[in-house]
């Protein structure tokens, strides 16, 4: 009896040890506002490891009126994308002390990309750091999980999602 009672208690320990890390990992997926409340990203797992996609943009359209392009990039072929709907961070893998690193951010305001990394500080904020060379000489910011999140941006023009009467 006390052997099936161990054996009953190593099991348990095992599930409970396997949900935690399920429960982390996912921890990292879902909808995060930037720190100034510019941005939304939807995080989720692609391939073996997570990415971000920008959501929502507080201002998703240009001086011109229409949807914002990744005009700063530096490669003259991807210049025309759409910001929204730009994927802007990949490769985040967990790693071993429980955060996410070996990832890259590209920050389209800027057409620069940087080293990342992140640390779920809550199940509601995580500290995301852009860097080059060492993540001590970068910058981090605290994002939001987002709860009600707005509407998707869009790509269409301002008319072309304008209710017809």
């Amino acid at each position: 009896m006390a052997r099936l009672l161990r054996s009953i208690a190593a099991a348990a320990a095992a599930i409970a040890i396997g949900s935690t890390s399920v429960a982390a990992e996912e921890a990292l997926d879902g909808l995060w506002m930037d720190s100034d409340g510019e941005v939304i990203l939807e995080i989720s797992k692609c391939g073996g490891a997570h990415c971000g996609k920008v959501y929502w943009l507080k201002q998703p359209n240009g001086a011109d009126g229409l949807p914002q392009r990744d005009t700063r990039n530096p490669d003259e072929s991807l210049k025309s994308r759409f910001v929204c709907g730009l994927t802007v961070l990949t490769g985040f893998e967990k790693q071993s002390d429980g955060t996410w690193g070996g990832g890259t951010v590209y920050v389209s305001d800027l057409g620069m990309s940087f080293s990342g990394q992140a640390e779920v500080l809550s199940p509601t904020r995580v500290k995301v750091t852009g860097y080059v060379g060492l993540p001590l000489f970068g910058q981090s910011e605290v994002w939001s999980k987002v709860t009600n999140p707005p509407p998707r941006c869009s790509n269409k023009k301002p008319s072309e999602t304008k209710p017809k009467d």
